[in-house]
C-alpha cells in the first residue's frame, strides 16, 4: 500500500514561485505530495478558509522566506489579531500541531509594517531568527538552486521519521480492517448457512398460501434471472389465487418499459391485460403477444392465449391452427392440451354428430390426463365432451373425479347437481347438494336456487321453477346451468322458442377455452 505524506508548501509571494516548484520536485523526489495555495493578496474570497481546508490535510507545511516576508497585507484576524496571510499559515499550522519549516532565502528580515505587532508574532518572528540561525542555510535563490536542494534534504531526517509513523499507523489502520473484514466474512458465511433459499421461502409462502408474499419473492428471483419461465409462471398463479392482478400488471409494466426486447415479458403482460379482461375488449392483450412473437418468432407460449382470444373473436380455423402449434411446441404442457380438447368439445356441443370433432377431443384430453394424472380440468372437459354426447353417467363420473382433486369449482358442482338430477343418482359425502340427499325440506328459504329449482321442476311446477330461474339467472347472469334450468321450466310449458333461446344462452355461457 502506497502512502504519500501531503506536505502544504508557502511562499510569501509570487517572485519565489521558482524556488517553491523547486522544493517541489525535491518533496516529490523524496516521496512527499506537495500542494500550495496559489492566491495572493485579498479579493480571492475567504482565503483564510481556503489555507485551513489546505492546511488541515497535510503532515506539515515549509515556508518559503525571502526579504518581504511578512510584507504583505494582512487583514484583522478573530484568534491572531491583525496578521499576513504568510504568518496567519504558520500560526495556524502550530495551532493544529502540524510541523513547520523554514527555508530562508536571504538574509534581510524586515519589521513588520504594521506598528502594533501582536506579542505572540513576536515570538514567532525570534523563533524564525533562532531557527533560520541554527538549522538552515542562508542563500539567494538565483545564486544556488543547490543550496536551497541541500536545505530541502535536511528536512530529510525528520520528513522521514514522519512516513515512517505514518506507515505504521496505516499499517495499524490495515491489520485492523483486515481482521474487521475476516470476522465479517465469517458472520455473512455463518449467515448465508443459516439463510433459507429464496425460492425454498417462495414455495412455502405459495404452499400456505400466502400469495403475496410468495409474488413478492418470486418477483425478486424473476427480476435477477428474467428468462426463467417456472418463475412467471408462478408469479401469474399467484395474481390469480390471491387477487393481485393490479399488482400482476404494474409489475410487467415496469419489465417491459425496462427491458422492451425481451419476448417472454410481453408475453406475460399479455396475461396480465387478460385477467384484468379476459375478454381482451382493447386489444392490449393481443398486442402483446403479438409483440412477443415479432421478437422472438419460435416463442410458443404467446399461442395459447392468443388462440383463446382469437377462439373468442370468432376465428375458428386461427384459432385451431394456433392452439395445435402451441402444443406442438409444448408437448408436455397438459393445460395446454386441455384448451385444445375443449377447442373440439365446443364444435361436439355445437354439432354431436361429428365425430371426428368429439375422436379429436377426448384424445387431446386423454393426453393431457397422460402428462398430469391428477389434472382437474381434464375431466371437466371430459364431463363436458360426455354430457354433449349424452353419455350422462360417464360425465357424472368425470365431474365427480374432477371435483374430488379441485373442490373450488361451483360450476362443476352444479353440472353434478344437475346430471343426478336428470339421471336420479343419488350423490353421497362432499359432493351431495341435490335435494334427495341433503334432505332440505320443500320450499326452505335457505336452500339454494339449483336446488329449488331442481325440486319444482321435479314436481313439475313449472311455473315456480320459472320464477325462480328468472330470479336466479338475474343474479348470475354468467352461470350457464341457471339458463338451462330456465330452458327446461319453458320446455315443460310447451313454450319451444324461449326454452331454445335460454339452452342457446346456457350453451353459449358454457363454451371454453377457459
Amino acid at each position: 500500500m502506497s502512502i504519500r505524506p501531503t506536505i502544504f508548501i508557502s511562499a510569501v509571494s509570487k517572485e519565489l514561485k521558482s524556488a517553491r516548484q523547486l522544493v517541489a520536485n525535491t518533496l516529490q523526489f523524496l516521496g512527499y505530495e506537495p500542494v500550495w495555495q496559489d492566491v495572493f493578496g485579498t479579493g480571492q474570497g475567504d482565503l483564510r478558509a481556503m489555507l485551513r481546508e489546505k492546511i488541515d490535510g497535510c503532515k506539515g507545511v515549509v515556508q518559503l522566506v525571502g526579504g518581504c516576508y511578512g510584507a504583505e497585507s494582512g487583514t484583522p484576524d478573530e484568534t491572531f489579531g491583525r496578521v499576513s496571510y504568510t504568518q496567519y499559515e504558520a500560526l495556524y499550522a502550530r495551532q493544529q500541531g502540524k510541523k513547520v519549516w523554514y527555508l530562508l532565502l536571504d538574509t534581510k528580515f524586515p519589521r513588520d509594517p504594521h506598528e502594533a505587532e501582536p506579542e505572540e508574532l513576536q515570538k514567532l518572528h525570534a523563533a524564525y531568527r533562532l531557527k533560520l540561525q541554527q538549522d538552515m542555510h542562508l542563500f539567494h535563490p538565483l545564486a544556488s538552486e543547490d543550496a536551497l536542494k541541500t536545505s530541502v534534504l535536511q528536512m530529510r531526517d525528520e520528513l522521514n521519521r514522519l512516513r515512517r509513523g505514518l506507515r505504521l499507523w496505516a499499517a495499524g489502520v490495515l491489520g485492523l480492517l483486515v481482521i474487521i473484514a475476516a470476522v465479517v466474512s465469517w458472520m455473512v458465511a455463518v449467515q448465508e448457512s443459516r439463510r433459507v433459499p429464496e425460492t425454498t421461502q417462495a414455495e412455502t409462502a405459495f404452499v400456505s398460501k400466502d400469495f403475496a408474499k410468495a409474488f413478492e419473492i418470486y418477483g425478486r428471483l424473476s427480476a435477477k434471472d428474467p428468462g426463467n419461465v417456472a418463475y412467471h409462471r408462478r408469479i401469474e398463479e399467484c395474481a390469480r389465487n390471491g387477487w393481485l392482478a393490479t399488482q400482476f400488471l404494474d409489475r410487467y409494466l415496469a419489465a417491459v418499459a425496462k427491458e422492451p426486447q425481451r419476448a417472454i415479458l410481453h408475453n406475460y403482460l399479455g396475461n396480465a391485460y387478460l385477467m384484468i379482461d379476459d375478454k381482451d375488449r382493447d386489444g392490449k392483450a393481443r398486442a402483446e403477444y403479438e409483440a412477443a412473437l415479432r421478437l422472438d418468432p419460435q416463442s410458443v407460449l404467446p399461442l395459447a392465449n392468443l388462440a383463446i382470444i382469437t377462439y373468442r373473436a370468432g376465428k375458428i380455423d386461427e384459432a385451431e391452427a394456433l392452439f395445435k402449434r402451441y402444443v406442438t411446441g409444448q408437448p408436455n404442457d397438459a393445460q395446454g392440451w386441455v384448451n385444445l380438447g375443449l377447442f373440439e368439445v365446443a364444435k361436439v356441443e355445437k354439432n354431436a354428430t361429428d365425430a371426428q370433432a368429439s375422436g379429436a377431443a377426448e384424445q387431446s384430453l386423454r393426453k393431457a390426463l397422460q402428462v398430469e394424472p391428477a389434472l382437474a380440468s381434464a375431466y371437466k372437459g371430459l364431463g363436458r365432451l360426455w354430457a354433449a354426447l349424452s353419455r350422462k353417467a360417464e360425465a357424472l363420473n368425470a365431474y365427480q373425479r374432477s371435483l374430488a382433486l379441485n373442490y373450488e369449482q361451483p360450476v362443476v358442482r352444479q353440472q353434478i347437481e344437475l346430471l343426478a338430477w336428470e339421471s336420479d343418482t343419488r350423490l353421497s359425502g362432499a359432493q351431495a347438494d341435490d335435494l334427495k340427499t341433503r334432505s332440505i325440506s320443500p320450499g326452505a328459504s335457505d336452500a339454494p336456487p339449483v336446488v329449488t329449482a331442481m325440486q319444482l321442476l321435479d314436481q313439475r311446477r313449472f311455473q315456480q321453477a320459472l320464477e325462480v330461474c328468472r330470479e336466479w339467472s338475474k343474479r348470475e347472469p354468467n352461470n350457464p346451468l341457471a339458463f338451462r334450468l330456465l330452458g327446461r321450466a319453458y320446455e315443460g310449458q310447451n313454450r319451444d322458442s324461449e326454452a331454445s333461446t335460454a339452452f342457446a344462452k346456457a350453451n353459449q355461457l358454457s363454451k371454453l377455452p377457459d
